[in-house]
């Protein structure tokens, strides 16, 4: 076997259906107290009904989280803290609360819980940011991380199906981009796979039946072991993450759009990768899978459909040609270019 390094942060994971019964365990254990609850703005009453069991440790909610970790939704999560001089906060949702309770953490180096609906997988990536486009700021700390990370299926019940797709396509997107990054190794290498596999076989019955908790399951452990790995910036993530925050698309259905066309472009210079990921969704081409998939899940196949202009091809061009791409295939500004004109248009990937 190959020489290989592997890091394993350390977040204490809680995972089952009924895990929330375990978060005022899990208080007592990491001996937080004087509690903020943070979470999105319109899920202020839901977040109060997960943390009951924290009882007076609770000092204060604030439901300042927004989409894009804006600066001004920081600001207000900082000063909270501070006015109730916390000991710590629980962070409700999905990638949104947890990115500025990341970078939350990372500012104040407070211990929190995160209590994850989604399957973003932010909660386990050392990485923090706020803001967007070119006004964004970020950094790579482990502070940012959370004590514990609750996972319950039973949380992402009532998660529209549109949502739960495209946030399960995001994980997917992760996974698969991990198989070649070059800082993958055996063990990235197995869970990438293993997670495409089940993500791929149980993100269309959550789509079909999405209260089918089997199904639920399936998919948030996917979502998790995917949450365990990120690879150095592939091209997926280089025009996913840069065009939708300098054109305002959403984030989840960015990746979701991106990824078949990353990898049909990477395909001949990542053999092996390419052979896991179709041997995990069972298909010929590992592309067309990761597309056809898309279109199973009822998701938007084009960059077009999610709002971007054809006029602005030639920008998301520029903005995702000033990113440092690590990848198995060298990708020109005309290989760029061709990728995020197929991405746009939205029909099958062709390479």
């Amino acid at each position: 076997m190959t020489p290989f390094t592997y890091r394993s942060d350390p977040v204490r994971v809680v995972f089952g259906a009924g895990a929330i019964a375990a978060l005022a365990a899990e208080a007592d254990f990491h001996k937080m107290s004087r509690l903020l609850v943070l979470c999105s703005q319109d899920r202020a009453d839901y977040a109060r009904r997960l943390t009951v069991a924290l009882g007076d440790r609770i000092v204060d909610i604030c439901n300042a989280s927004a989409p894009n970790m804006p600066r001004d939704a920081f600001d207000r999560i900082v000063a909270a803290l501070k006015r109730i001089d916390a000991g710590g906060f629980v962070v409700v949702g999905g990638g949104s609360p947890i990115g500025l309770a990341k970078a939350a953490a990372a500012a104040t180096k407070l211990p929190y819980i995160a209590i994850v609906t989604t399957y973003s997988g932010s909660e386990m990536a050392a990485r923090w940011y706020v803001g967007v486009a070119d006004r964004r700021v970020g950094g790579n700390d482990r502070a940012c991380l959370p004590a514990t990370a609750i996972y319950d299926p039973e949380l992402t019940l009532d998660l529209p199906p549109r949502t739960s797709a495209a946030s399960g396509m995001n994980a997917v997107a992760h996974a698969v981009e991990s198989l070649y990054g070059v800082d993958t190794n055996p063990v990235v290498q197995t869970m990438a796979e293993e997670a495409v596999r089940r993500l791929g076989q149980n993100l269309p019955r959550v789509v079909k039946a999405p209260r089918d908790l089997e199904a639920r399951s399936e998919v948030l452990y996917g979502a998790w072991l995917v949450a365990n790995f990120r690879a150095e910036v592939g091209l997926e993530h280089a025009i996913a993450q840069r065009v939708r925050q300098w054109f305002d698309l959403d984030h989840a259905h960015a990746h979701a759009v991106a990824t078949p066309y990353a990898i049909g472009f990477n395909a001949a210079a990542a053999p092996d990768a390419m052979a896991r990921i179709k041997r995990a969704l069972g298909v010929a081409d590992a592309a067309r899978g990761l597309y056809d998939l898309n279109v199973r899940l009822g998701l938007p196949t084009g960059l077009k459909d999610l709002g971007l202009r054809e006029a602005d091809i030639g920008t998301a061009v520029e903005v995702a040609s000033a990113v440092k791409i690590e990848h198995p295939r060298l990708v020109t500004k005309a290989d760029l270019a061709e990728i995020i004109r197929q991405a746009y248009h939205g029909a099958p990937p062709r390479f």
